[in-house]
C-alpha cells in the first residue's frame, strides 16, 4: 500500500480498507496465522460433520475468532516493539512478546478444550 495517511480516516469506506489491508498483511506475513486458518478450516469442517447445533456453532465460531484476534494482536505487539527497539536484544522486548504469545496459547487451547466438549460426545455417540 502506497499511501501514507497519517490522520483520521476520513470516510468509512477508507476505515474498511485500511482494515481489509491490516487482515491481509497478517496473513500473508505471519506463518501462525496461516496455520490457524488452517485449524479453522479444519474444525469447521469437523464441526460440519458433526451435525452442531446453532449454539454449539455459536461457540465454535467464538473460539475459532478469539484464537485469529489473538494472533493479530500479538503481531501488533511484536512489530511494535521491533520498531521501538529497531529489532536489538533487549529482555522488556522479549517479555512483552512473549507475553502476547502466550495469550495466543491461552486461547487455542481454551478452544481446543471446547471443541472437545462439543464435539467429542457427538463422536462417541455414532
Amino acid at each position: 500500500m502506497t499511501d501514507r495517511q497519517t490522520g483520521k480516516n476520513s470516510t468509512f469506506l477508507t476505515s474498511m480498507k485500511h482494515a481489509l489491508h491490516g487482515i491481509k498483511t497478517v496473513i500473508h506475513e505471519e506463518r501462525n496465522m496461516k496455520a490457524h486458518l488452517s485449524m479453522a478450516a479444519l474444525a469447521i469442517l469437523i464441526s460440519f460433520i458433526s451435525g452442531l447445533t446453532a449454539l454449539e456453532w455459536c461457540f465454535i465460531l467464538l473460539c475459532i475468532f478469539l484464537v485469529l484476534v489473538m494472533e493479530i494482536l500479538n503481531t501488533v505487539v511484536e512489530n511494535l516493539v521491533d520498531l521501538l527497539v529497531k529489532k536489538e536484544y533487549h529482555i522488556e522486548a522479549k517479555k512483552a512478546k512473549d507475553i502476547a504469545a502466550g495469550g495466543v496459547l491461552l486461547s487455542a487451547g481454551f478452544t481446543v478444550v471446547i471443541a472437545m466438549i462439543i464435539i467429542l460426545p457427538k463422536w462417541f455417540h455414532f
